[in-house]
């Protein structure tokens, strides 16, 4: 099932982007709308979705822009998709990392080839796999995006955290202070983790571990930073494919 959530005070723009949707959608039947006629009600929903999409100007102001934020910061992987009727400049919408920008009145066509590549990448992230990994008293399902980077250990592997997949494991007032701490276990070896997560961002900084591209926020001649503060160093000899590798990842 794919959940799509559409926030814009005019019903009449909601119900053509719906009709949009489902007339560029390859499986119709599969798609849940829900529709919300301000942030304000779209924020009061304790529920995820696979597309977002968001009116900027709402009721008279940018509202659409400051939705979109605070969706930022509780889920930074969501995807955002800005339809409106106004041409705003890139500077004011930048931060919050929209997939893409329709503008209303652009055309039917030029509309459906945009609605079709939201639908292409939700698709995608839809495929991404899942990683099974334990603690001494509970199993965990984790996505992609909740991992840092991945190391050997023993017979296994750890998989380290991100801060926000720590503290929700295992709660904000229990959350280890040490960085080392923030991590599970796994019974895969290194290689088949990475055979079933090359596709999706990860590359081998060494051979005892491969980072998520996705997490990287500062790169030097042979460390990276990841957005937890953690500094991995980057093997001589796997450098030159590493940095091949972030390339084509962050090109898309």
């Amino acid at each position: 099932m794919m959940k799509i959530a559409i926030c814009d005070d005019c019903p009449a723009d909601r119900k053509k982007l719906k009709s949009l949707i489902l007339e560029s959608a390859k499986h119709p039947e599969e798609i849940g709308f829900d529709e919300f006629p301000d942030g304000k009600a779209l924020l009061e929903q304790d529920q995820r979705y696979n597309i977002i999409f968001l009116d900027i100007l709402i009721g008279g102001e940018k509202e659409g822009v400051r939705t979109a934020a605070y969706i930022r910061q509780r889920d930074e992987n969501a995807l955002l998709v800005f339809y409106t009727a106004y041409d705003y400049p890139a500077s004011s919408i930048v931060e919050v990392r929209p997939f893409q920008y329709l503008i209303k009145d652009k055309g039917t066509e030029k509309l459906k080839a945009g609605i079709q590549k939201v639908m292409k990448e939700a698709e995608r992230r839809k495929r991404v796999p899942d990683i099974l990994a334990f603690d001494k008293e509970k199993q965990y399902v984790l996505k992609t995006e909740d991992i840092l980077y991945i190391a050997i250990r023993d017979k296994g592997t750890d998989i380290y955290l991100t801060e926000e997949k720590a503290s929700e494991i295992f709660g904000l007032e229990h959350a280890p202070k040490e960085r080392k701490e923030f991590y599970l276990r796994s019974a895969m070896k290194l290689n088949e983790h990475y055979a079933k997560l090359e596709a999706y961002g990860f590359a081998y900084g060494k051979k005892s571990y491969i980072i998520n591209i996705h997490h990287i926020t500062a790169v030097t001649k042979d460390t990276v930073q990841l957005k937890d503060g953690t500094i991995l160093n980057i093997a001589r000899s796997r450098k030159k494919e590493f940095d091949s590798r972030c390339s084509r990842y962050w090109r898309g």
